[in-house]
C-alpha cells in the first residue's frame, strides 16, 4: 500500500465521509414557515403572524416516507476511540505512533472505498439525461432503524468506512401512484444520477417525485384492503434508497428533513420503531438546530407519545398514536410510559425554546405551546417553586424581543392575576420597565421583519434572499452600537439566513467571519467548529469552507486522525472536482500548513516529519495530477505555488537547505517570468545564508553567492513582468555583498539592460498611443454611423430581389430602407461595427432552475460590461441557461474563466457564443417570434430570438436566431432559399459581421428613375410610354395619398443602367401641364415612421394626417427617396361621395400605446384587421405607438375593447388611447451594461412586467398638437357632429362609449 496514496486519496479515486467534529452547534434556522399556532397580535408584524396561523397545534400535513438505515444520519460528536473498516476494535498503540495509526486506518479503509469512488461519478453538465433501463419492482420491506447507543462507532468511523449509498438503479419504473410522465422523469434522473452522483438538483428532484408517490398512495381514497397503508407503495424501496443516496452525499436540509420525519411517522409501527423516529429528530435538530419547524414537530410527537403511552394522565387528549396502523403491546405500553415521560417530553420544549427564542419573527410558535404545557401543568393546587419557576420565564421571555410581545405580557397578566393577584401592580410595573429595551429592539427591526416574512410566504426565493442581505448588512453597519446592535439577535439573523439558504458559501463565510470577530472582541470561545462542519456539510463543493474547518480544528487541538479524516472527507467524494482549482489548492494549503506545523511542534515525536513529507509531496501529486485532468496541457500549475513554498518551508526547517534549493530550480520553468517569484528566490537564499553563516559570518568576508546567481539568472530573462525591480536588486545586491568585479559587472549588465528597456518602454509607449488614437478614431466614426446611419446592424442586404419586384415599392428606397436593411449605406465610410454580439456572446449551462440575473450578474462582474442578458429554464431539466452578451470581445473571453466554477451549489459550463446565430430575412412581414421559434424549432433549442430596433427605420425586416449550439444553427442553414408561404424565399445565413454584402437592387445598380412634379392625371401606362422610348421599363409606380389620388411623383425601374441614365435627358422637359424634375433613386437616411394605406377614399377630400412638421410626417413628398412597400387595393372601398368631417374620422380612429420598437405595421394590421375594415395604419416606434383609423367607428369601439391590455410580447401589454397621448410619449429607452445593483433595485421596484400607461379615449373635435388636428383633422376646421351621435367638442370617449357604440352599430 503506497502511503502518499494514503494520505491524499484521490489518485487512488476513493470517496469517504467524515463527519465535522460538533458540539452542540450554533444555531441556525429558516425563516418563518407556515405553522399552525395562532395568537392575538397588537404590531403590524402581529398582524402578519395571524394571518398565517391558527389554534391548531404545530402539526404541518403529515406526509409519508421510508424508513432511513443510512450511516449518513449518525452525526454524533466525533471521538478518537475508533474502529478498522471491519467493525473490530482497534488496538491502542503508544501515543508516538499516532500518524502511523492514521496511516493504518486510512489504509484498512481502502478497499471498501476504491469500488464506490469508482463508481462515482462527476457532474459535467446538465443536469438531466434521457436514459431508460428495464428493471422489475422490487416491494420493500420495513427495516430496522440503526440508532446510535454507547457502544457505536463514531460517525467519522462510519463516513469513512461505509461509500456513499448508491441511487435507485435506472429501469421502467412502474407505479399506480404516478402519472406516465413522472415515472418517466423519475428514470431519466436515475439513469442521469447513475453517471453523476454529486447532481444536488437531481437528487432532490428525484426525491421529491417519489415523495410527490407516496403522498398520493396514502391519502387516496381507500379501495382495495391495505391501499392507504404507506408500507404498500409500490416505491417505497426507491424513496429510501434515493433518500440514502442524497443525504450520504449532502445534508438534507429543512424541508428534505421535515419531509422524511413525517413519513416515518407513518411507517412506525412497534416501540421500537418509535424510538427510531426520536433518534431521527434528535439528528435533525442537530443538522438544523435552529428550524421552528422542527422543533414544533419534535415536541408535538412528545407530546403525542406521552399521551399514547399515559393515557390516565393525558387530560383528555388520548385518542390516537402517532399513526393509525400503530398497535403496542402491554409490554411496549408499559416500557413505553417510562420512556415517553412528562419529564422527557417538557425538556424538548424548553430545548427549543431555548434554541429559537432570538427568533424575532418565529420564536413564538415553540415558546407559546411551552408556556401553554407549564401552566396547564401546575394544577389547581401548584407549589410555590413551580409558580415561581414559571414567572421567571415568563420575565425572561418578556425580555427578549420578539413579534408576539404584547400577546405574551397578556398571558403573563393572566397568570399574576391568577397566581399572585396582590402584588399584580408592582409586578406588572416592574417587568414592564424590564421590557422597554425588547421592545425598542423589535422596533427598529419592525420594518425589516414585515418585508422578510411576505418575501418568505410569498415563496420568493430572489425577494428573501435580497432581503436577507440587506438585513445583515443593516445589521453590520450598526456593530456594536449601544441600544441598536445586538450580538443574539444578528447571530439569530445569520442562523435563519443560511436554513433558508443552506448552499450559499459565501452566506456561511460572513456568518463565520462574524463570530471569529465576535469571539476575538468578547474574548470567549466560540462555536465555529461545530458551524464549520455543518457549512461543510451544506457546501462541500467550497475550498474556503473546508480549508477554515481544518484550521478551525488546530485551534481547538483535535486529535490528528480526526483533521486527517476532515481533509479525507474534502478530497475523496468526488464534489472538488466540480470545483475550481482555487477551491483544492485552498484545502491542500491548509492540510500541509498543518502537516508542517505538526511536525515541528514542541511535542513532536520522530516519525511525525516523515508523515508529514510524505502527506505534502502527496498533496503537490494530487493537484497536479487533477489538474492536468481538468485542463490538459494548458495547467501550469498554481501561479502562487503554494504547496511548494511550503515544502520548502518545511525542507528549510528541517536544515534540509539543498534540498529546498532544488524546488526553488524546479519552479523556474513555470515561474521565470515572474519578478514576484524571483524576489521570493533571492530573499530565501539571503535568509538561508543568514541562518548557515550565523555568528561565524560575524566580520568575515562570507558573501552570499548563492543568493547572487539567483538574481544574475534573473536578469538574463528576457520576458520578466518587472525587469527594472530585478535589474535594481541586482545591482543594490551586488554593492551591498560582493565584490568589485562582480559590482562592475553587476554595473555594466545593469547599464546595458537599463537602455535597452528604455528602448523598448518607448516603443510600447508609441504603440499604445497609436492604439488609443486608433480607438479614438474608430469611436468618432462609430458615432457618426449612429448619427447618420439608417440602422444599426452588421449587414447590408436589399430586399428588392428576396422580396420581389411587385412587393417592393419605391417609398421604403426614398427613406433607406428595405425588408433585409441591416447594414449602412455604401455612401457612409467604412466604420468599426457597433456591436459584434456573435464574438462578445456568452452561453451558461447548467445553472440552479431558480437562477435571477442578479445572481449572473453578480458572477461575471469582474469579467466586464454586461451589455445584455436573458435566461430561460431548460425543457425536461431543472436548470438553467443563461445568454450574456460584453461589451467587448476580450472581456467575452474573460467570462470564459469562470467555466466549471461554482454558481450557487451547481459547476456551471461558459463557452462563447460564436457560430450559435443565424441571420434571417425575407420571413412573412406579419412574423413574430413564435412564428421564427416555429419555423426553426425543429433543428434544435432556441435560446433568443432578436428582431431590430425599428425606431429609425420602420421597414427593417430580419432577426437574429441563436440555437444552443453551433451543431444546431448549421442545420438550420438548411431551410436558406427555401420557399415560405409560398411566395417568399427565405434567407437563413450564419451570422458573420466581418461579411458585409453589397446593397442590390434597382435603386443600387442605378437603374431606378425618380420622377417630380408629375401631372396629378398622369396614369402609370402614360409614364411607361414616356419613359420606354429610353429602353425597357420594367415597372412604374406613382404613390398614392389616402383619398386615392396622386402625389405628384413616379418611381420609374429599368432593365439596365444605361437605359436609366438615357432618361435623365427628360429633366426640365414639359409633360402634359408639367415640368418634369428627373433624377436618379438614392436612399433617405431616415425613415422613422411606416404610413399603410389599406382602403383609399373615393372622396375628392384629403386626410391630413395629425402629425405636424415636428413630429416627423409630412403628408407630400417633395424629395426624390426611395419609398417603402406599401400594400394598396386595386379597388377603392366604395363610400359616398360626401367628405368625412374631422369629428367622423378621429370616432373611427385609435392610437396604440406601449407598442415595442420591434413591431412593424403588418403586425399592428394583423392584430387589428380582424375586428373590421381598415383605412390607414400609421406606425410610430419613436412614440412607441401606432395609429389605426377603421373604417366604421363600431369597430373602432370592438378593437378598443379588444387590444386594450393585450399582451403583444411577453411583459409589453397594449394601451389604447388618444392620438396626443401618444404622441406625447418618448422612444423606447433600452439600457444596456446595467451592472450595478443600484439600477437591479430600481428595475425590480417598477416591476418585471410593464405596466400598461394610463388610457384617455380620443376625444371628439380636440385638436391635436401643434397646427393640426387628429388624424383626419384639418387645421382650424369647422365641421358638424354627426346627428346619431351627440356628443360636445372636446369630450373623450371610454370603454363604455365604445361599448354603446358597438351593441347600437350592432343593433343595426
Amino acid at each position: 500500500m503506497d502511503i502518499n496514496s494514503l494520505l491524499s486519496p484521490q489518485d487512488n479515486n476513493t470517496p469517504a465521509s467524515s463527519p465535522s467534529p460538533r458540539s452542540s452547534p450554533a444555531a441556525t434556522r429558516r425563516t418563518r414557515s407556515q405553522t399552525n399556532i395562532t395568537n392575538p397580535k397588537a404590531s403590524p408584524l402581529s398582524q402578519e403572524l395571524d394571518s398565517s396561523c391558527s389554534s391548531k397545534p404545530f402539526v404541518p400535513p403529515p406526509t409519508p416516507s421510508p424508513p432511513i438505515n443510512s450511516p449518513a444520519y449518525n452525526l454524533s460528536q466525533p471521538t478518537t476511540n475508533m474502529r478498522s473498516a471491519s467493525g473490530s476494535p482497534r488496538v491502542n498503540r503508544p501515543t508516538s505512533t499516532t500518524g502511523m495509526d492514521t496511516l493504518a486506518d486510512l489504509a484498512s479503509m481502502q478497499h471498501h472505498q476504491r469500488t464506490a469512488r469508482a463508481n462515482s461519478g462527476v457532474l459535467k453538465g446538465g443536469d438531466i439525461q434521457e436514459k431508460q433501463l428495464s428493471h422489475t419492482p422490487v416491494r420493500p420491506s420495513l427495516q430496522a432503524i440503526a440508532r446510535m447507543h454507547s457502544g457505536s462507532r463514531s460517525s467519522l468511523d462510519l463516513r469513512m468506512t461505509d461509500a456513499p449509498a448508491q441511487t435507485p438503479p435506472p429501469r421502467a419504473f412502474r407505479s399506480s401512484s404516478l402519472p406516465d410522465t413522472e415515472l418517466e422523469q423519475i428514470g431519466q434522473l436515475t439513469a442521469f444520477l447513475a453517471e453523476n452522483p454529486n447532481a444536488y438538483e437531481s437528487h432532490a428532484r428525484l426525491i421529491k417525485i417519489l415523495h410527490k408517490g407516496l403522498l398520493y398512495h396514502v391519502h387516496s381514497e381507500p379501495g382495495l384492503p391495505g391501499e392507504n397503508d404507506p408500507r404498500s407503495y409500490d416505491l417505497l424501496q426507491d424513496l429510501q434508497q434515493a433518500r440514502n443516496a442524497m443525504s450520504s452525499r449532502f445534508s438534507l436540509g429543512e424541508e428534505l428533513w421535515v419531509e422524511m420525519l413525517q413519513d416515518q411517522q407513518l411507517l412506525a409501527r412497534t416501540l421500537e420503531d418509535c424510538m427510531g423516529v426520536i433518534e431521527l429528530y434528535e439528528k435533525a435538530i442537530t443538522d438544523e438546530v435552529a428550524s421552528v419547524k422542527l422543533w414544533g414537530m419534535y415536541g408535538e410527537l412528545m407530546l403525542l407519545l406521552y399521551d399514547s403511552a399515559n393515557p390516565d394522565d393525558s387530560a383528555g387528549r388520548m385518542g390516537t398514536n402517532i399513526n393509525q396502523w400503530i398497535k403496542w403491546s402491554e409490554e411496549d405500553q408499559i416500557v413505553a410510559a417510562e420512556v415517553f415521560g412528562k419529564a422527557q417530553m417538557l425538556e424538548v420544549w424548553m430545548r427549543g425554546a431555548e434554541e429559537v427564542k432570538f427568533n424575532l419573527s418565529d420564536s413564538h410558535l415553540v415558546w407559546d405551546r411551552y408556556a401553554d404545557l407549564l401552566i396547564q401543568g401546575l394544577g389547581s393546587c401548584p407549589s410555590a417553586e413551580d409558580v415561581a419557576a414559571l414567572k421567571s420565564h415568563f420575565i425572561e421571555r418578556l425580555q427578549i424581543p420578539h413579534a408576539t410581545w404584547d400577546e405574551t405580557f397578556q398571558k403573563f397578566s393572566s397568570f399574576i392575576s391568577t397566581y399572585d393577584n396582590a402584588a399584580y401592580e408592582e409586578i406588572m410595573v416592574s417587568v414592564n420597565a424590564l421590557a422597554a429595551g425588547a421592545k425598542a429592539q423589535f422596533g427598529i427591526r419592525e420594518a425589516f421583519e414585515l418585508k422578510l416574512l411576505a418575501a418568505v410566504g410569498s415563496g420568493d426565493k430572489t425577494s428573501a434572499w435580497t432581503l436577507f442581505s440587506e438585513y445583515l448588512d443593516w445589521e453590520m453597519s450598526h456593530h456594536r452600537k449601544k441600544k441598536v446592535f445586538s450580538f443574539d439577535l444578528a447571530n439569530a439573523l445569520f442562523q435563519r439566513a443560511v436554513l433558508q439558504f443552506p448552499s450559499d458559501a459565501n452566506l456561511w463565510e460572513d456568518y463565520l467571519t462574524f463570530l471569529s470577530e465576535e469571539s476575538d472582541h468578547r474574548q470567549r470561545p466560540s462555536s465555529s467548529l461545530s458551524l464549520l462542519g455543518r457549512a461543510c456539510d451544506h457546501c462541500p463543493w467550497s475550498g474556503t469552507l473546508w480549508s477554515r474547518y481544518i484550521q478551525a480544528a488546530e485551534r481547538h487541538d483535535l486529535p490528528f486522525a480526526d483533521i486527517g479524516q476532515i481533509k479525507h472527507k474534502a478530497t475523496s467524494t468526488g464534489l472538488l472536482d466540480l470545483s475550481s482549482m482555487e477551491d483544492v489548492l485552498k484545502i491542500h494549503t491548509a492540510w500541509c500548513s498543518f502537516l508542517r506545523r505538526r511536525a515541528f511542534a514542541e511535542n513532536a515525536t520522530e516519525e511525525e516529519p516523515d508523515v508529514a513529507e510524505v502527506g505534502i509531496l502527496s498533496a503537490i501529486e494530487d493537484t497536479e495530477s487533477l489538474g492536468q485532468q481538468k485542463y490538459g496541457k494548458e495547467y501550469q500549475g498554481d501561479p502562487q505555488y503554494r504547496l511548494e513554498r511550503i515544502y520548502i518551508k518545511f525542507l528549510d526547517q528541517g536544515q534540509k537547505h539543498d534540498l529546498a534549493r532544488e524546488r526553488w530550480k524546479k519552479l523556474v520553468s513555470r515561474h521565470g517570468e515572474s519578478y514576484e517569484f524571483w524576489l521570493r528566490y533571492y530573499w530565501w537564499e539571503m535568509i538561508t545564508w543568514g541562518k548557515v553563516t550565523g555568528d561565524r559570518a560575524y566580520g568575515s568576508n562570507s558573501v552570499p553567492r548563492e543568493a547572487t546567481k539567483v538574481l544574475q539568472q534573473a536578469a538574463r530573462r528576457t520576458k520578466l513582468d518587472w525587469p527594472e525591480k530585478i535589474l535594481d536588486t541586482y545591482l543594490i545586491h551586488c554593492e551591498d555583498h560582493e565584490n568589485a568585479t562582480e559590482i562592475q559587472a553587476a554595473t555594466v549588465h545593469w547599464r546595458k539592460a537599463t537602455k535597452a528597456l528604455g528602448k523598448r518602454r518607448e516603443q510600447e509607449a508609441m504603440q499604445a498611443a497609436a492604439y488609443a488614437e486608433q480607438r479614438r478614431r474608430e469611436h468618432v466614426a462609430q458615432a457618426q454611423v449612429q448619427n447618420e446611419q439608417t440602422n444599426g446592424s452588421k449587414r447590408k442586404r436589399d430586399s428588392d430581389d428576396v422580396v420581389g419586384a411587385s412587393e417592393v415599392t419605391k417609398k421604403s428606397r426614398m427613406n433607406g430602407t428595405d425588408a433585409g436593411d441591416g447594414e449602412q449605406t455604401q455612401s457612409v465610410a467604412p466604420a468599426a461595427l457597433k456591436r459584434d454580439r456573435e464574438n462578445t456572446t456568452v452561453i451558461v449551462r447548467n445553472l440552479p432552475s431558480d437562477t435571477n440575473e442578479k445572481w449572473v450578474r453578480h458572477f461575471f462582474k469582474d469579467c466586464g460590461t454586461i451589455n445584455s442578458l436573458k435566461i430561460a429554464t431548460d425543457d425536461g431539466a431543472n436548470s438553467s441557461t443563461a445568454t450574456l452578451e460584453f461589451r467587448s470581445k476580450e472581456e467575452a473571453l474573460a467570462a470564459q474563466t469562470k467555466d466549471l466554477k461554482d454558481f450557487r451549489g451547481k459547476p456551471v459550463e461558459v463557452q462563447v457564443g460564436t457560430g450559435t446565430t443565424l441571420y434571417v430575412t425575407n420571413f412573412p412581414a406579419s412574423s413574430d417570434e413564435s412564428y421564427i421559434r416555429e419555423l426553426f424549432g425543429k433543428y434544435g433549442e432556441i435560446i433568443d430570438v432578436r428582431f431590430p430596433s425599428l425606431k429609425y427605420n420602420t421597414h427593417r425586416r430580419f432577426c437574429y436566431v441563436q440555437f444552443k449550439s453551433p451543431e444546431d444553427a448549421q442545420s438550420a442553414c438548411e431551410l436558406d432559399q427555401k420557399r415560405v408561404d409560398g411566395a417568399l424565399q427565405l434567407v437563413a445565413k450564419m451570422s458573420d459581421p466581418s461579411h458585409k454584402d453589397k446593397r442590390h437592387g434597382a435603386m443600387y445598380e442605378s437603374r431606378e428613375i425618380y420622377a417630380n412634379n408629375v401631372d396629378w392625371n398622369a396614369t402609370e401606362q402614360d409614364i411607361e410610354d414616356l419613359f420606354s422610348k429610353y429602353g425597357k421599363v420594367e415597372k412604374v409606380r406613382i404613390p398614392k395619398n389616402l383619398s386615392g389620388k396622386s402625389k405628384g411623383t413616379a418611381f420609374i425601374i429599368f432593365s439596365n443602367k444605361d437605359d436609366a441614365q438615357s432618361a435623365l435627358d427628360l429633366n426640365n422637359t414639359k409633360f402634359k401641364s408639367r415640368i418634369l424634375a428627373v433624377s436618379l433613386s438614392t436612399a433617405n437616411p431616415a425613415k422613422r415612421q411606416a404610413k399603410t394605406i389599406i382602403n383609399p377614399r373615393t372622396s375628392t377630400s384629403t386626410s391630413p394626417p395629425p402629425h405636424d412638421r415636428q413630429n416627423g410626417i409630412t403628408t407630400a413628398t417633395s424629395s426624390h427617396s426611395a419609398a417603402s412597400p406599401m400594400p394598396t387595393t386595386t379597388q377603392p372601398l366604395t363610400t359616398t361621395a360626401s367628405k368625412p368631417t374631422r369629428e367622423e374620422i378621429s370616432s373611427r380612429t385609435l392610437a396604440l400605446l406601449n407598442v415595442p420598437d420591434t413591431i412593424n405595421d403588418a403586425r399592428i394590421r394583423a392584430l387589428m384587421s380582424p375586428h373590421g375594415a381598415l383605412n390607414k395604419i400609421v406606425l410610430r416606434p419613436d412614440h412607441q405607438g401606432a395609429i389605426v383609423e377603421f373604417a366604421d367607428v363600431n369597430d373602432a369601439g370592438k378593437a378598443a375593447l379588444a387590444v386594450e391590455g393585450l399582451e403583444i410580447i411577453p411583459g409589453r401589454r397594449l394601451g389604447v388611447g388618444s392620438v396626443r397621448e401618444m404622441l406625447a410619449m418618448g422612444p423606447e429607452m433600452k439600457e444596456e451594461g446595467k451592472a450595478g445593483v443600484k439600477e437591479q433595485k430600481r428595475e425590480k421596484k417598477e416591476s418585471v412586467l410593464r405596466p400598461p400607461p394610463a388610457v384617455r379615449r380620443p376625444g371628439l373635435g380636440m385638436p391635436g398638437p401643434g397646427r393640426r388636428g387628429g388624424l383626419g383633422k384639418k387645421v382650424g376646421g369647422g365641421g358638424g357632429v354627426p346627428a346619431t351621435e351627440p356628443v360636445k367638442a372636446g369630450a373623450g370617449k371610454n370603454n363604455a362609449d365604445f361599448k354603446a357604440m358597438f351593441v347600437k352599430g350592432s343593433g343595426a
